[in-house]
């Protein structure tokens, strides 16, 4: 997606797309994702306002002239969706954006019960580039204390099928800090994920958000001295073994005031992840929970927050359609990008 000076090109966005469900609610999780247990009903509605979201908001981008660069579909878990409804969902996105300059396409995958082969070779098909694998641990207690239903083996395997099918890097997540763990069992799952040598490996620092369970439980989560010890491992194992960080950012409440850092091999940095740190390119956000941020030529930043529900997304997008009213929320984002690229001409 770089031109020859290695710059974005005039007019690149990202467009990030939101799947707000998974298969269970991790206890650290603030994120909207509503576990498909109880919300199986909804994922068949959210993915048919979802579609009419893509046209519209495809109408706009095309009409600004404005150019795809990245693609990123995070969530919640994307690949809940089945393998049908996969391939739906990236057919329509190539066929309403023009996405010839596209150079990475990342799927999260993050949890290994979702990922299948038959949903992989739909991914692959599409041109996705880069999936995300994560264990954030491979000690099958902290999974369980977590309330993941997977097993580290599940992580193998999973991570194992994704190779098979190739042709896409894979990036793996790792939570220092989880309740029940330990500096030496931390140390394990470091050691059997550089043992899979993944092409990025991004290291977060448990982090106690409102909305979380453990917030509210507690629960045995490690000392901030446990958790340098854990970090500590973790960079220099990355180091010594060819990563390189190259980005990182910080988040509230982390255990010990320390930094998530994505790490990479050379060649493999997500420009998503770089693009949203440095705040370089615009992000046009469709589904749920994602944000739209437009950056203004003159450096300035607007944000736009998705409804984050499964309810509440597909209510607003039927409002849309059933009211005569232009300045419904969905289009509003637009008419402020609209202002904002027309500054560019």
């Amino acid at each position: 997606s770089m031109d020859a000076e290695g710059s974005l090109p005039e007019k690149g966005v990202c467009l990030y797309v939101g799947i707000p469900f998974c298969p269970t609610r991790c206890a650290y999780c603030s994120f909207v994702s509503h576990s498909v247990e109880k919300s199986m009903k909804l994922v068949s509605p959210f993915f048919d306002a979802l579609m009419e979201e893509i046209d519209a908001t495809a109408e706009q981008v095309n009409k600004l002239g404005l150019i795809p660069v990245s693609i990123y579909m995070g969530g919640g878990t994307p690949t809940t969706l089945s393998a049908q409804q996969l391939d739906i969902l990236l057919t329509k996105l190539e066929t309403v954006f023009d996405l010839s300059r596209v150079t990475e396409n990342t799927v999260e995958a993050g949890r290994p019960d979702t990922i299948t082969v038959e949903k992989l070779e739909v991914l692959k098909k599409h041109g996705v580039s880069r999936i995300s694998v994560n264990p954030q641990t491979m000690t099958d207690s902290v999974l369980e204390a977590i309330g993941r239903k997977h097993t580290a083996q599940d992580i193998l395997d999973a991570f194992d099928m994704v190779r098979k099918v190739g042709g896409m890097a894979i990036n793996m997540d790792l939570i220092a800090g989880l309740p029940t763990d330990t500096p030496e069992s931390f140390r394990s799952t470091m050691d059997a994920v550089m043992a899979l040598a993944p092409e990025n490996i991004t290291v977060h620092t448990l982090s106690l958000k409102k909305g979380a369970r453990l917030m509210d439980e507690g629960g045995d989560i490690p000392t901030p001295a446990s958790v340098k010890e854990m970090v500590d491992y973790a960079h220099s194992l990355l180091q010594g073994d060819g990563y390189e960080p190259y980005y990182l950012y910080r988040q509230k409440n982390m255990s010990g005031g320390f930094e998530n850092t994505g790490w990479c091999k050379p060649g493999y940095e997500n420009l998503y992840n770089i693009f949203i740190m440095e705040e370089l390119c615009s992000i046009i956000a469709m589904g749920a929970g994602g944000s739209t941020k437009l950056v203004r030529p003159d450096g300035k930043i607007e944000r736009i927050f998705a409804p984050k529900y499964p309810n509440e997304y597909i209510n607003n997008i039927l409002n849309k359609y059933r009211s005569s009213s232009y300045l419904c929320i969905l289009c509003y984002p637009f008419i402020i990008l609209y202002t904002i690229v027309t500054k560019f001409a």
